[in-house]
Parts: structure tokens; C-alpha cells; sequence
């Protein structure tokens, strides 16, 4: 009965074990290996597998434990540490990057209305790649880690006045006034909700988890308090992944923290390997060898965006020049939640059919090569101010 799913999960975890065997006598980072087994394991590669729905499924769990961890890890003291990164970091990464994608389309001729859209798209960093990295590192604690995890945070947040935006840029919102004022009101409400589950809820509820002594019953327990938050956080219409970092910063605050963390360790680390995969099985390689050039420039003119819109806005921040470098660098890439903005779009005639398909290969590309740069980060940032002092 179960033996698909067994054999599909067997086939994925045995092709892995190959290609990163290979990535690591290259010296090339496991996580590129992840996205090269989803290539390889695509149905429009070798046909490997024909649609592996499971694959999906666990992805998104790897992503709510990555941000469940992250959570753990940060707590709301430490949050509280840096709201002026979140509030003024991120939204002005976010306004830099949108104005300069948006004017940068302007001068390829597309309209107004799409290119606001490609600003969005654009805009996303992936808070899964770039955290992995962060905490294997050990930089969140770091100026530049404090930076790009606000940064990352707002960007979660900002995907919902976004998605909201998308109907009005189409043309097919009515009233846009009323969706923003319900969307900061479902805001207010999270963040009223998890103070008082943070004082009055959750520590008397693990309390008494921990009375059965069992570690087994506190990590149920626990999967219990992610999964309940996540969901009032999907029915307001928010990201699951920003429900599963509230989540973290609410057990964060109780005596249990540290035997949640060594409890969820060994699950993240399996589940968000299939979100890697699952990246790699969109690509199609066809698109490439079909728009070399195109896709090429996609990713130059990405990167390069998203540099200037990062570094901007640490500068605005008074950020010293190498961590304003250092976190651009490290938030280059395409994020997860634009593949959701840019199919909503799609749906909407916001995006072609052909622009759609050579985003997949563009964004991934941006996504593989961001573990070499965060490896070479403090490098290339000397490079850069070396270069700028000149």
C-alpha cells in the first residue's frame, strides 16, 4: 500500500547520496547537489520519476521546520533586538529593489503595471537557502546575519500585501483600500495573539506536557503548537513559513527551547533536502537550450538588482560598507514565495507564458550559485570595497 511513496523517497535519497558524493570531491556545496538530483530525477530530464506530489508535500515541511528552528534559535528578545532592521531594513530593500526592477523593465518596454509585478518577483530572496547557510556558518548572531535575517523576515511578511496587489495590477480588484486596511488588522491580530500565547498559553501547556517525563509526548506536543499556528496563519491568508517562525519564537520563550531544538534538529535536516530537490525538479532543461542568451541575462540583470537594492538599503541603515556588501551578496538569489507570486501572476496575464518558463531556469540558477558566494562572501566584499575606495 505504501510502497510508491517507499520506493519514490528511495529512489530520491539513493541518487542524492551519489551526486553530492560526486559535489564533494569537486568541492562544489551539498545544497547544489540537492538541486542537481531534482534535475536529474525531473520527469522533463530522464523521467526518473513521473510527478512525485510526496516530494512537494515534504518540502514544505522542510521549510516550516527550517523557520520553526530559526524561530527557536532567535526568540522575541532577540526580535525585539533588531525591529529596526525589520521595519526600516527591510522595507527599504524591499522599495530599492522594486523601484530599480521596476525601471529596468520600464527601459525593456514592458508596461507599467507588469513591471511593479517582475519588482515583486525580483524582491524575494529565498529564507530557506540563506538561513541554512547562516546557521551551518554560524553567522546569524553576526551584524551582517542579524541584517539579512530582518531583511528575510519583512520580505515573508511583504508577500502578502503582494499577493494582494496582484488582482489590482491585473486590473481585476475593485477595492484595494478595503484588502490593504483587512490585511493590517489579520497583522495586528497575529502579533496581539502570539504575545499572549507567548505569556499565558503555551509555558503552562508544555508544563504540563513535560509532566509524562517523555521526550516522545513534548515533541508531539510541540508539532502540535507548530501545526495549529501555522494554520491560523494560512486561514488569515499569511505564509505557513511565517507562522512556523512565530511558532519558534513563542516555545523560544519557554524553558523548553533548548530540548525542542535537539529534538527537531534530525527532521529539518531530512525534510528541507526535499525542498532542494523539489527546486530542481521544475527546471526544464529544454527552456535553456532554448533561450541561452535570455536566460543568461535574466540572472545578471537579477543579481545585480538585488545587490544595489540590498547594499542601499544597509547603507540607509548606517551599516559599516563590508556588512552592507556582505548581506547583498548573501540575498541575491530568487526567492521560494515568488514561484507562488509569479504563477499567480501568470494565472492573472500579468507574466507570459514564455517569460513564465524562463523564470523557472533563471530563479534556480540564482538559487544554485548562492552557497559558492555566501562561501566567498567576506572575499568578495573586500574585493568590493577595495574597489569602491578607488
Amino acid at each position: 500500500m505504501h510502497l510508491p511513496i517507499l520506493l519514490t523517497i528511495g529512489i530520491i535519497f539513493g541518487i542524492t547520496i551519489l551526486v553530492v558524493l560526486v559535489c564533494n570531491y569537486f568541492k562544489i556545496p551539498y545544497l547544489v547537489g540537492f538541486l542537481l538530483t531534482g534535475i536529474i530525477v525531473s520527469p522533463t530530464t530522464f523521467g526518473i520519476l513521473n510527478g512525485a506530489t510526496e516530494v512537494e508535500v515534504f518540502a514544505e515541511i522542510g521549510v516550516i521546520l527550517l523557520l520553526f528552528s530559526v524561530g527557536l534559535e532567535f526568540s522575541i528578545k532577540n526580535l525585539l533586538k533588531i525591529k529596526k532592521y525589520v521595519l526600516v531594513g527591510g522595507t527599504l530593500q524591499v522599495i530599492f529593489t522594486i523601484l530599480l526592477s521596476t525601471l529596468l523593465s520600464k527601459l525593456f518596454g514592458v508596461s507599467w503595471n507588469q513591471a511593479v509585478f517582475l519588482g515583486f518577483i525580483v524582491t524575494c530572496s529565498s529564507t530557506a537557502i540563506v538561513i541554512k547557510q547562516l546557521q551551518d556558518r554560524i553567522e546569524i548572531p553576526t551584524s551582517h546575519g542579524k541584517l539579512i535575517l530582518a531583511i528575510l523576515l519583512f520580505q515573508d511578511i511583504a508577500i502578502v500585501p503582494m499577493m494582494l496587489l496582484v488582482p489590482i495590477l491585473s486590473g481585476q480588484s475593485s477595492d484595494w483600500v478595503m484588502d490593504i486596511a483587512i490585511l493590517v488588522l489579520k497583522l495586528g491580530a497575529l502579533l496581539a495573539g502570539a504575545v499572549l500565547a507567548a505569556r499565558y498559553l503555551i509555558p503552562p501547556f508544555l508544563a504540563t506536557v513535560m509532566k509524562t517525563k517523555s521526550q516522545e509526548v513534548f515533541l508531539i506536543a510541540t508539532i502540535f503548537i507548530v501545526c495549529m499556528i501555522t494554520t491560523i496563519t494560512s486561514y488569515l491568508g499569511l505564509s505557513l513559513a511565517l507562522g512556523a517562525f512565530i511558532a519558534g519564537l513563542i516555545v523560544a520563550e519557554t524553558d523548553y527551547n533548548k530540548l525542542a531544538i535537539s529534538c527537531f534538529l534530525p527532521f529539518r535536516y531530512v525534510f528541507i533536502s526535499f525542498f532542494f530537490i523539489s527546486l530542481g525538479m521544475l527546471l526544464d532543461y529544454r527552456v535553456f537550450l532554448e533561450n541561452p542568451l535570455l536566460v543568461m541575462m535574466g540572472v545578471f540583470l537579477i543579481l545585480i538588482v538585488k545587490f544595489f537594492g540590498g547594499f542601499l538599503a544597509g547603507k540607509s541603515l548606517r551599516v559599516s560598507t563590508k556588512t552592507a556588501i556582505i548581506s547583498s551578496l548573501m540575498i541575491m538569489q530568487i526567492g521560494e514565495f515568488s514561484f507562488i507570486l509569479v504563477k499567480a501572476g501568470f494565472n492573472q496575464g500579468l507574466i507570459s507564458e514564455t517569460n513564465f518558463k524562463v523564470f523557472i531556469p533563471v530563479a534556480i540558477i540564482t538559487m544554485a550559485i548562492t552557497p559558492l558566494v555566501i562561501q566567498n562572501a567576506d572575499r568578495l566584499s573586500n574585493i568590493f570595497a577595495k574597489t569602491s575606495s578607488v
